[in-house]
């Protein structure tokens, strides 16, 4: 008698985790944002190399992303920033979605749209947009189909809680937290804040800031679940910023384990109201009751 026919799966989809929508897909049946893919691969990390191929031929993948949002979209500017090593850029939106810009080839950009609504999101699509920025106040249901285009949610990082425990609920892939007061070097008080937002959603969180970041203070963020930083692109900042601030992603450390970053078990909030984890999280392999037989 014939042994078991061994299941195959070919031709080998690689599958990827959404973490912004928690389902699989295979690659190939759904077109992916430029963006979110990137932002999957950071949160994977670098692969593991099968066999006997040298640590040297690993992928390196930083451990965050860099974006820059500017005023204006003029090609000399958004090369100039995409070669000093920003992922993507965010465009404001013109008054006109139709009107062609003016990019250098292979740009990763988006727009931030006040107030949009599903004709200018279909047009922006069309336009190649990779991505697109709103905020909670008038921006249409409707305009945010899932799909190749990334939907980002821009939140005051003061926004009332019980607001910001219903943006789990919303039909957005990534938020992007603005940069919270007081003005200044980054403090306590700005990570209580950007802490506030991180805990109430899974989805991937960047955070906008206009100012110069230390070493230190990127791993602090990325630690605290910050998924990438978004620098206002002004004339306090420069190409120059954007070329530092990747060096020194590049150069941070491999994140800690959960466990030795959490140290002791999570606290819960004991007032009524209070803002609840959006996420249990799940226990790590070596943090399971071993069960007694």
């Amino acid at each position: 008698m014939a042994g078991p026919v061994p299941l195959s799966l070919e031709p080998p989809y690689p599958i990827h985790y959404n973490r912004s929508a928690s389902y699989l897909f295979p690659e190939g049946n759904v077109k992916m944002s430029k963006l979110l893919d990137r932002l999957d691969r950071i949160a994977r990390g670098p692969g593991r190399t099968l066999g006997f191929a040298p640590p040297s031929a690993r992928e390196t993948v930083p451990t965050m992303s860099l974006l820059a949002q500017v005023n204006a979209g003029s090609p000399a500017e958004a090369e100039s920033l995409l070669t000093a090593g920003a992922d993507a850029i965010i465009l404001p939106g013109p008054a006109d979605p139709k009107a062609p810009l003016e990019l250098p080839e292979g740009s990763l950009w988006g727009m931030e749209v006040p107030g949009l609504d599903k004709a200018q999101a279909d047009a922006y699509r069309e336009m190649g947009c990779d991505f697109l920025v709103f905020g909670i106040a008038d921006t249409r249901v409707d305009a945010l189909e899932e799909g190749e285009c990334t939907r980002i949610l821009r939140v005051a990082a003061n926004l009332e809680e019980t607001l910001l425990r219903c943006v789990e609920d919303l039909p957005v892939d990534v938020v992007i937290v603005s940069k919270p007061g007081p003005e200044g070097p980054l403090s306590l008080a700005h990570l209580l804040a950007i802490a506030n937002v991180r805990s109430a959603t899974s989805r991937y969180v960047l955070l906008e800031w206009d100012a110069d970041l230390s070493p230190k203070e990127l791993e602090h963020l990325r630690d605290m679940g910050v998924d990438g930083i978004v620098v206002k692109y002004s004339g306090n900042t420069s190409s120059g910023t954007i070329s530092a601030l990747r060096e020194r992603i590049a150069g941070l450390p491999p994140r800690k384990p959960k466990s030795d970053r959490e140290g002791r078990a999570p606290i819960l909030p004991r007032l009524e109201g209070g803002l609840a984890p959006a996420r249990q999280r799940q226990p790590e392999p070596d943090e399971e009751e071993e069960e007694d037989y």
